[in-house]
């Protein structure tokens, strides 16, 4: 990034400071090392300056797939290893002959890809302003500040004259947006309940499209695995789980017995909910005093739901037709 930087900002524009020495055992050829990355702590084993294998650091009742990947992580043949530049692009990258997905890739020095993204960057920047400069794509990164891509991209695209970032996440972009209305904050990024008040309190878990036994092996930073145990201690207390999900999922698989699996057609959640609101209204087993007291707009939403205002109601046999799920079910 420091090459980056001093090649493409103008001269005086960005003081750069050098990074800490590496630790000791960074130049070792050999041994053990103690470290972490999103799917948890690892011991990482080194031989002759390449990783041969890893295992996870912490004791755990549900073993994490993810921590024995550093070698084939590291050393995969997949990873692209010098700078690459569509050919056409290269040869004219006002006019490029051919689109992206039908070119071949050339590999290129780090001087002269520098050179070519200073140049164009420099060319869109002056040309349209700093809104058509795009840099808010986050995607895979590591722990921490330091090697955190997004993070030094638009450190550099900030001095360089301002960018177009984004909203939301992969994770949570709707939800990030709908919440607000429904609950009064974004909800998914607040405190959430406690993994033991949920396992003492609850007499039904509904998983709904969802795999925590998959998403649990990672986390925004590092993961301390205790969703994975609580997990576990969830199987063992032989309390009910529901899991609505096209998929029949490794979560699925590891309660076994004690999952009732609902699988919908892809894309019909929401006729499934309705379908829900609209049997537990007819039978009345709502809470009117809730809805009536902490909610605005239900009245309107019970029209839509009855067909009063569309002359179409959603009931169980409705939303069957649509979900594949059984009326009954």
């Amino acid at each position: 990034m420091n090459l980056l930087n001093t090649a493409v900002l103008p001269a005086g524009a960005l003081a750069v400071t050098s990074a800490a020495p590496l630790p000791a055992w960074a130049e070792e050829k050999g041994g053990k090392i103690l470290t972490a990355g999103r799917w948890g702590a690892m011991n990482v084993e080194v031989k002759d300056g390449k990783i041969v294998s890893s295992t996870g650091a912490l004791a755990k009742t549900i073993p994490n797939s993810l921590q024995s990947t550093a070698a084939d992580q590291v050393h995969t043949t997949a990873r692209i290893q010098h700078p690459m530049v569509r050919k056409s692009y290269l040869d004219n990258p006002l006019q490029p002959a051919k689109g992206r997905g039908e070119d071949t890739y050339v590999q290129v020095s780090w001087e002269q890809v520098l050179k070519l993204i200073h140049e164009q960057h420099d060319r869109i920047r002056k040309a349209n302003g700093p809104s058509a400069i795009f840099a808010g794509s986050y995607g895979w990164r590591s722990s921490g500040v330091l090697h955190k891509a997004q993070t030094l991209l638009q450190r550099y695209m900030n001095l360089a004259g301002g960018y177009s970032g984004h909203s939301g996440d992969y994770s949570t972009g709707a939800a990030q947006v709908i919440m607000p209305h429904v609950v009064g904050s974004v909800e998914v990024y607040e405190q959430q309940t406690s993994w033991p008040l949920i396992l003492e309190n609850s007499q039904v878990v509904v998983l709904w499209g969802m795999n925590p036994l998959n998403t649990l092996k990672i986390a925004w930073s590092s993961t301390d695995e205790q969703g994975l145990e609580y997990f576990h201690q969830l199987k063992k207390s032989g309390k009910p789980v529901i899991a609505i999900d096209p998929i029949r999922s490794e979560t699925i698989e590891f309660f076994g017995d004690n999952a009732t699996w609902i699988a919908p057609n892809m894309g019909t959640d929401v006729a499934l909910m309705l379908g829900i609101a609209h049997t537990l209204m007819t039978q009345s087993k709502h809470d009117k005093v809730f809805l009536e007291k902490y909610t605005t707009g239900y009245p309107q939403f019970e029209e839509y739901l009855t067909g009063k205002s569309d002359n179409t109601p959603k009931s169980a046999a409705w939303a069957a037709e649509i979900t594949g799920v059984p009326e009954r079910r």
